[in-house]
């Protein structure tokens, strides 16, 4: 971007698509909960409740080490003075003596934070606990919480979450191992390898990574379309349709399986 990019520069982009998005068609309160940059698209979240004019209550719950490592904080202060509907609670790992006022309270987001100020603020408000939560951050961050809002009763399909790191990939050794059943053949004809896929060994793209093979991707989700690829033979399926469409073909490893024996050009 930096060594190319000049003024006038035409640069492709598509919208917005993917399926962590808050329905703004609905009026069930939201519960945001974020660390890091997975702040990033609760501020979205919340700006377009606030935007919609809606008094539809959404506490904005944020993890940060501290002020420091706290982005967009002022966007997101400014944003609950306009709407009061949006309750902010914003809690430090490691506070310095700098960060006095900026936070609530020190420590980790958990369930028992939840459970202990949200649950009471929304029975209070509503006059029931009912609730749509949207997880963004880290897997340890997004797995504990996903455990801790199970085990407060939360119904999994009110539970929405997105990642923003790459999840690891299993060897065909290990895949081999859990997997019941007869492997697939996976030739990567540029490579000059051929693997055996099972199911335990997840997509073709973490198959390929498993086979010290490099494929280009992007967002793991069948979106960006970053991981096209040729398919000379055979027929890849998809657990869920992708998102975005692939080039007649071709296919989208990141989230392809193979059907039967397959050749790609990776």
């Amino acid at each position: 971007m930096h060594d190319h990019v000049q003024v006038g520069t035409v640069i492709p982009a598509k919208p917005p698509v993917g399926k962590f998005a808050l329905d703004l068609a609905v009026s069930t309160p939201a519960v945001l909960i974020s660390n890091g940059v997975g702040i990033t698209p609760m501020i979205a979240m919340a700006k377009a409740v606030a935007i919609q004019g809606s008094d539809r209550p959404v506490w904005f719950l944020h993890g940060a080490r501290s002020g420091k490592f706290h982005a967009l904080a002022e966007e997101i202060n400014t944003l609950a003075q306009q709407y009061p509907a949006l309750h902010v609670h914003y809690r430090y790992s490691r506070p310095t003596p700098e960060d006095a006022g900026q936070y609530q309270d020190t420590g980790y987001l958990d369930a028992a934070l939840i459970e202990a100020s949200v649950l009471p603020q929304l029975e209070q408000l509503t006059g029931h606990r009912t609730a749509d939560y949207f997880l963004c951050g880290s897997p340890p961050f997004m797995d504990s919480l996903r455990q801790g809002l199970a085990a407060l009763g939360v119904p999994p399909e009110r539970i929405y979450f997105e990642s923003f790191s790459k999840p690891a990939a299993k060897s065909v050794a290990t895949a081999a191992i859990e997997s019941e059943g007869e492997a697939i053949a996976v030739t990567f004809a540029r490579s000059g390898k051929t693997a055996a896929w099972t199911p335990a060994a997840g997509t073709l793209l973490e198959l390929a990574e498993a086979n010290g093979i490099e494929a280009p991707y992007s967002c793991r989700q069948g979106i960006c379309l970053t991981c096209m690829c040729r398919l000379d033979s055979g027929e890849v399926i998809y657990d869920e349709p992708p998102l975005g469409e692939a080039e007649p073909g071709t296919v989208l490893v990141c989230v392809g399986k193979p059907q039967v024996p397959v050749t790609l050009d990776l």
